[in-house]
């Protein structure tokens, strides 16, 4: 039966919230739709039930104890309901905490309601990490959400790079989206869109998505010329153009491109297209970004793969010494 007030009076659901919560088979509980939620629509904004202002890997039981002390009793009961995912009492704070917490500027925070729904690697939901306000985070409709229909959101930013396999090794349950599903023609696709997008990452930004520079024996990118210039910036403009490109095609394809990540990915592409001073490229990517779709853009790009531009040594010289401001 759904988890009403009456029988879980210490959570409290805004009354204009566009879901309700719902106990999920082997999942704990979830969200799910009371109405229908428009693309881009905020679903809700929660605020801290507390936060533990020390790095993630050093909180202790004790820590967590002394945040709890300082909440009136009803907001501690809040903590001392939640469950794991087999619907069981978690075995310390630490644990309980983890499961329930996410990452702001302030420091950890535990999110009673947020953290109620449930993982999917292709989410009708996201949970951003930018303007933040206080401790204050907030769930967005990724793409229109039928009613009854449940409520998910990625649980790692960089699953979007990685297979099921190596998804599977990182969850503690198993995932039933589309893209974990296998022996389908999608699944296929999936893994090799998501290993290809982990190469583009590669290639964008000189590493990994864990920021590391692998070793030629285990690297993404198995070219050992076009790896080196990665990690050295020296990938020119018109190449990292159609990288760029590339990259949103593909995560329009897998059904991961929403308003979100196109307002953070757009910035760089106009960025990219300004970098060039070559008057024949110029014409190319005037011709590419005027066309109606992603797929016909990139499709209109690909006649600069391989071109140089005298915008190179520029790009080049810039990346390098943002790459060592940030070191």
């Amino acid at each position: 039966m759904p988890l009403t007030r009456k029988a879980y009076h210490h959570l409290r659901i805004p009354s204009n919230a566009p879901f309700k919560l719902s106990p999920t088979p082997g999942r704990g509980w979830g969200a799910f739709a009371t109405r229908p939620i428009t693309s881009g629509s905020l679903i809700l904004r929660e605020n801290a039930l507390f936060m533990v202002p020390t790095p993630p890997e050093l909180i202790t039981d004790g820590h967590i104890w002394a945040a709890l002390q300082a909440l009136p009793a009803p907001a501690r009961q809040q903590f001392f309901d939640v469950r794991d995912n087999g619907d069981k009492k978690f075995s310390s704070f630490t644990h309980a905490f983890s499961e329930n917490s996410f990452a702001t500027p302030h420091g950890q925070g535990c999110y009673v309601l947020l953290s109620r729904f449930n993982h999917s690697c292709l989410p009708n939901a996201k949970i951003p990490d930018t303007g933040l306000v206080g401790d204050a985070i907030a769930c967005f409709a990724t793409r229109g959400i039928a009613e009854g229909e449940e409520v998910t959101f990625c649980y790692n930013t960089d699953f979007m790079c990685r297979t099921s396999l190596e998804r599977r090794r990182e969850l503690r349950f198993v995932c039933e989206c589309a893209a974990c599903m296998s022996g389908t023609v999608f699944h296929g696709l999936s893994d090799m869109r998501r290993s290809l997008l982990r190469g583009l990452h590669y290639l964008s930004h000189g590493s990994d998505i864990d920021g590391k520079r692998h070793a030629d024996g285990r690297a993404v990118v198995v070219d050992p010329g076009l790896k080196k210039a990665a990690e050295k910036f020296d990938i020119g403009v018109a190449n990292r153009l159609v990288c760029s490109l590339l990259t949103i095609v593909l995560l329009e394809q897998e059904g991961l491109l929403d308003q979100l990540m196109l307002e953070r990915l757009q910035p760089g592409i106009r960025r990219l297209a300004m970098s060039f001073r070559t008057r024949e490229n110029i014409m190319i990517v005037k011709e590419a970004i005027v066309k109606a779709s992603w797929a016909e853009r990139f499709c209109a790009a690909l006649k600069l793969w391989g071109k140089s531009d005298a915008g190179d040594g520029d790009l080049t010289l810039q990346l390098q010494m943002a790459n060592r401001l940030q070191m």
